[in-house]
């Protein structure tokens, strides 16, 4: 009985009543808007598919009516053929055949080198081999000259387009000649490749292309990747000249094919089904319906939720209104369900603490007002600033005004990061770059009697620690350690990463200056650290007092004397914040 009073039980109860059905219906219209759409992709790359086929196959048409009429009625043609042709003769015949080839090889973009070969004379002239297969130029003349001298391959490339591979690439292969001798050949290769060409500003999504498969599915272009794995597709499908689904490992694709009615290859346009499913108008128009069904849905089961939740809830927000105006006598009663029983039991007890602690929490309010303000106070610092104005006045009497634009610019970074920092952390990095800002005025200042480096691991820059964290120490450094005597100032800031039984990050900033007494360093050291004065170390104290808030007793900050002069801040941060700030960082 207890049970089904708990409010986990009947949300749990009215949730599945009423996300079942919507699963059920979003799943019911997801798989419907799966196949309209591949339906329309696969109708609308068919007939682009189909229109590039024809366009090969009139192109492969008017090379071959092409080639034939240079055999039946260019005499360059028949001069070349005749045996015994004097040495001027063929060079003139070779130069008209060649010149005409290039120009038509220039008007069928889609040709890679047309040749003419001569029986009698044992001699192949060509145009240059374009395209991607333009490196095997000697290796296809090779070829070519070697074809010759098989009769059964020249029949079969005589009467139809065929598919021959040289290397490792496949070319579309066709000769023709004079039936009545056969004493020379004329011809056109196209590397498979090529036939692409037409199809290239085709948009085909991430992961897509366009392939060219033989008759039995073996590719014979070379996609890019990730396709360049794909060796061979189902030869049964692509005899269909339809689209079909196709497993690619654990990638479904889309293929649509179709073949060439002139040589046995197949134009194939192959997307990932991811690809397609993405910006669904028709499964965008049903999301958009479903918070509507949803609402109509929530309207039935609202009346219920009133009685159960809302006026619990409603309750609970009127209590909290009349205390917030002042009533701090206002009570809940007690509720039939469990969870909202204690939490109105719950309320009641904090109304009577809140009674009893509300001088004290006004009295810590104006605590951390006083020390917001003093944090305020210590972003701005009018001797710096007049300092710097002081500097920039010197250099503008010098004339050294690309000394004034750069003084102008960090002061400005430096005032834009101590106006604009608002968050509670900041990067290790972010910190650095302010410092820099801020050491970089005070070298225009000291010039060669002050020397400061920064050296920060690239694996530690996205380190996250509370905002002006490091600061303090540097300004206190250039303030009260600044010695000008035997050797000039210098100033070094290092983060590491420890490993080991001390294992954290080190923050360390180092001086070579006046120093601090024994007394000092202790006083600084010591666990409950306070300066005697608001004008006192209140950058160290605040320093402390932010360490222990945000990392508790998981770091230790250490005021040492450096060898043989000098003072060394040490700030050892839990190796938890440089994991937290990378991740962040991500």
């Amino acid at each position: 009985m207890m049970r089904t009073k708990t409010l986990g039980s009947r949300l749990v109860i009215l949730f599945a009543a009423v996300t079942v059905p919507l699963l059920l219906m979003l799943y019911l219209a997801g798989d419907y808007a799966k196949k309209v759409v591949l339906t329309q992709v696969a109708n609308s790359y068919q007939n682009l598919v189909n229109s590039n086929l024809n366009m090969i196959d009139r192109s492969l048409d008017d090379i071959t009516l092409n080639m034939v009429d240079i055999v039946n009625h260019d005499d360059n043609f028949r001069l070349f053929e005749q045996p015994g042709l004097s040495g001027s003769d063929s060079y003139f015949a070779e130069m008209e055949l060649i010149k005409r080839n290039d120009y038509y090889q220039s008007y069928y973009h889609t040709v890679d080198m047309f040749f003419v070969y001569s029986k009698p004379n044992d001699q192949l002239v060509s145009t240059n081999l374009t395209g991607e297969a333009a490196p095997y130029y000697e290796v296809v003349r090779q070829w070519l000259t070697d074809s010759f001298s098989h009769a059964d391959s020249l029949k079969k490339a005589m009467y139809k387009w065929s598919v021959i591979h040289i290397a490792d690439q496949y070319f579309l292969y066709r000769i023709v000649s004079d039936d009545d001798t056969n004493n020379a050949y004329i011809g056109a290769l196209i590397n498979i490749n090529s036939l692409r060409t037409p199809l290239g500003n085709l948009d085909l999504r991430e992961g897509g292309g366009i392939l060219f498969t033989g008759d039995d599915g073996t590719v014979l272009s070379n996609p890019a990747a990730p396709l360049d794995k794909l060796k061979r597709l189902p030869a049964e499908r692509l005899s269909k000249n339809r689209a079909f689904t196709y497993a690619n490992g654990k990638t479904k694709l889309l293929i649509v094919s179709s073949r060439s009615r002139n040589v046995g290859v197949h134009t194939a346009v192959v997307i990932p089904n991811s690809e397609l499913l993405r910006g669904l108008d028709a499964f965008q128009t049903l999301t958009y319906l479903l918070p509507l069904i949803v609402l109509a849905i929530l309207i039935v089961y609202g009346f219920i939720f009133r009685s159960l939740i809302f006026t619990p809830i409603l309750q609970l927000l009127g209590a909290i209104r009349r205390i917030k105006e002042g009533n701090m006598s206002t009570r809940l009663p007690a509720s039939g369900t469990v969870e909202f029983n204690i939490i109105n039991h719950t309320f009641n007890g904090m109304v009577e603490e809140i009674v009893d602690l509300k001088i004290g929490v006004y009295e810590e309010r104006l605590r951390a007002q006083k020390a917001q303000m003093k944090q305020l106070q210590l972003q701005i610092n009018p001797h710096f600033f007049l300092n710097t104005m002081n500097i920039i006045f010197q250099l503008v009497d010098l004339k050294r005004y690309e000394l004034v634009k750069k003084t102008v610019r960090h002061l400005v970074q430096y005032f834009r990061f101590m106006m604009g920092v608002k968050r509670d952390t900041i990067t290790l990095e972010e910190e650095m770059a302010h410092i820099r800002n801020y050491l970089e005025i005070q070298k225009m200042r000291y010039q060669e009697s002050f020397i400061y480096s920064i050296d920060i691991p690239e694996t530690l820059k996205a380190l996250r620690l509370p905002s002006l964290f490091v600061q303090p120490f540097v300004e206190n450094a250039m303030i009260h350690g600044m010695s000008l005597q035997n050797m000039p100032f210098r100033l070094d800031i290092a983060a590491t990463k420890l490993d080991g039984s001390e294992e954290g990050i080190l923050i360390e900033v180092r001086d070579n200056g006046k120093g601090l007494s024994e007394e000092k360093l202790q006083e600084l050291n010591a666990v409950h650290y306070a300066p005697e004065s608001e004008d006192g170390s209140i950058g160290i104290w605040n320093v402390k007092q932010r360490m222990a808030m945000h990392y508790g007793d998981k770091a230790r900050m250490a005021v040492l004397a450096n060898e043989p002069r000098g003072t060394i801040v040490r700030l050892l941060l839990p190796a938890a914040s440089a994991e937290e700030g990378s991740e962040r960082d991500v």
